[in-house]
């Protein structure tokens, strides 16, 4: 079958036809005139997100609809006749093709044979003169007059026809990872495309001097362009252009080419092009000491020297959510057991995944992995239940999971986790919960604890505004601190506390005065939330209509000590007569209650919880 088998509206917009792609599950990205994909845009952001495709189109003009190879699992023979140059259709007898889904480039002068992936990951390459094979990190420009098939049109690569990604032919069999390296790096030589991925990777490459090219970033940095290379030739340039890039300037120094040396080198290995025996150290006892043999992980200089200018150019972390999860941060929410901090954790994640506001807060959309050390059983049920009681579907490659292998004490763990989200570009790691999830015999070991916390921030240091969220337990019988060494706070970038409060809700604070703690934003108390039942399993909500003078009163009572009435008209932000008086009579009734304990004259009057005051009794006996 073939495009103009069927009967097309040539005038339809680029995004209805991007949309119908889309829906048979190939990932699509807007292309300018040129044939290069919208500013801000490359293969490795193509997607089948309904609203993010009619933004992106309506938001760049792109005319024409690239599809991503890899992302859409298809391979394309890409036929095509150059003038004075090599002939792709003289050349179609040299290769053993099948009937398959083919439609006209979008030059008119080409040919597309559009066929279905194979498992194994199939090498981009130039099969025959004048015939270049389209997969992984390539895309292809699909013409709105080409229609759009059902996917059952794309027949099985016929075999023969390409080489495999991840062990070509003539791979050494064993040897060390330089070995690989040297091999890798000579079999893709040659000339780079400029319309190809690896162009499109080092075009993505921030400019000479930006505050992107951090000694944490170089990694990062380096893997997409080696991501690129897998699926195309010019390795070896692509190599040299990287470090060019890094090292220059004021920067042009044996140091510096040697750290991008290193950074490239480390992308490679980190790409998973090598047996995992090679990545991680061969058990061969001998081939460490190999002669050439030589380790490709990333060594940063000691430091870098940073002007004025550096710091004002800076880019700064953006909120994943707005005055609470911040970009390139180590969070700890803590709170006691059953409190609902794991659903809370998975309604952040859901909510960020998706880009909608949480609470009325705006919610950077990115990438999620929920490290669930238990439950994860429930995790379906959980989120179903979310995407019931919001509207909205969670799609599935925004929020991953890993069940079980992980630990921040084991090194190669959390090192594989750093491949992990800079290759699949994480913006947030949760990971519930820190016992469950670090080898720590003594949780007040200041020592142990200042080491767990060095690994999570090893792993949001690995990809440039990722952070990581780390669930945590408070100690019940300590006004609700957060449990162990003082080293899980001083180290963390926010500490965000959950507590009980009247009937079935919590709240939560990063107020110091709570244990809490916001080291680039305001300190802020959020309360009313509770879990509601839906279907199967509950979800997170706000009581709609919460009073703000009972809420700012519970702000006031929720801290340790004697509480005067103008605390609580401090928090209003109120200081007339009426608002004091209503203060006064919420406050007495509490009293009656028993909820509430006071001393004092009517005037001055000191108010506390009675829990909290027994509480403090009980620590003097």
């Amino acid at each position: 079958m073939s495009g103009a088998d069927l009967l097309t509206d040539t005038t339809t917009a680029p995004e209805t036809h991007a949309l119908r792609l889309a829906a048979q599950g190939l990932a699509v990205l807007p292309v300018m005139a040129d044939k290069r994909p919208a500013p801000g845009w490359g293969v490795t952001k193509a997607t089948t997100d309904a609203q993010v495709i009619v933004d992106a189109f309506v938001t760049s003009g792109a005319p024409l609809v690239g599809v991503a190879c890899g992302a859409s699992r298809i391979v394309v023979v890409d036929v095509d006749r150059h003038e004075g140059g090599a002939d792709g259709f003289a050349s179609l007898g040299e290769l053993p093709l099948s009937k398959t889904w083919t439609h006209t480039s979008n030059s008119g002068r080409g040919l597309h044979l559009v066929y279905a992936a194979p498992a194994d990951a199939v090498a981009a390459g130039k099969p025959a003169p004048g015939i270049d094979l389209k997969a992984g990190a390539g895309y292809i420009v699909w013409p709105i007059a080409a229609g759009v098939p059902d996917r059952s049109a794309f027949a099985p690569l016929p075999a023969g026809i390409g080489r495999p990604a991840h062990d070509p032919a003539g791979s050494p069999a064993t040897g060390t990872r330089g070995e690989w390296r040297d091999w890798w790096l000579s079999v893709n030589g040659g000339e780079i495309d400029p319309l190809g991925p690896v162009a499109e990777a080092l075009r993505d490459l921030p400019a000479h001097g930006s505050p992107e090219w951090t000694d944490p970033n170089l990694v990062p940095l380096a893997l997409g362009v080696v991501r690129a290379c897998l699926d195309g030739y010019g390795g070896a340039l692509a190599r040299e252009e990287f470090i060019a890039r890094y090292a220059a300037g004021q920067w042009a120094t044996a140091t510096h080419r040697r750290a991008a040396e290193r950074a490239f080198d480390a992308a490679i290995d980190a790409a998973g092009l090598f047996p995992i025996g090679v990545r991680y150290g061969s058990s061969d006892p001998d081939a460490a000491s190999a002669e050439g043999a030589e380790p490709a992980e990333y060594v940063a200089p000691p430091f870098r020297i940073l002007s004025r200018a550096d710091l004002r150019n800076r880019p700064r972390p953006e909120w994943m959510i707005e005055g609470l999860i911040q970009g390139a941060g180590v969070i700890v929410l803590a709170g006691e057991g059953g409190i609902g901090k794991s659903f809370l954790a998975l309604d952040w994640a859901a909510h960020i995944a998706t880009g909608t506001p949480w609470q009325g807060r705006a919610t950077k959309r990115g990438r999620v992995l929920y490290v669930a050390a238990e439950g994860i059983d429930y995790f379906d049920d959980r989120l179903a239940a979310w995407e019931q009681f919001n509207t909205v579907p969670v799609p599935d490659d925004r929020l991953v999971y890993v069940e079980d292998g992980f630990n921040l004490s084991d090194e190669r763990a959390v090192e594989y986790m750093r491949e992990v989200v800079a290759g699949q570009e994480i913006d947030v790691v949760i990971l519930d919960t820190m016992s469950q999830l670090s080898a720590v015999e003594n949780e007040n070991d200041n020592a142990q604890l200042s080491a767990v916390m060095r690994q999570a921030k090893a792993i949001r240091e690995v990809r440039a505004g990722a952070s990581v969220l780390i669930l945590h337990h408070t100690n019940k019988g300590d006004k609700g601190r957060v449990r162990g060494a003082s080293a899980i706070r001083n180290n963390a970038d926010a500490v965000i506390v959950a507590r009980a409060k009247a009937g079935t809700t919590f709240g939560i604070s990063t107020h110091v005065s709570d244990d809490g703690k916001q080291k680039n934003g305001s300190a802020e108390y959020i309360g009313g939330l509770y879990l509601q039942p839906v279907g199967t399993s509950v979800v997170i909500d706000r009581e709609r209509a919460a009073d703000p003078e009972d809420v700012a009163i519970w702000e006031v009572l929720d801290r340790p000590g004697w509480h005067a009435t103008a605390e609580v008209l401090a928090v209003l932000g109120a200081s007339d007569e009426a608002t004091r008086k209503r203060i006064v009579r919420r406050l007495t009734a509490l009293v009656d209650l028993g909820r509430v304990v006071t001393e004092g004259a009517t005037r001055s009057a000191r108010f506390a919880k009675a829990d909290a005051l027994s509480d403090t009794l009980s620590d003097t006996d």
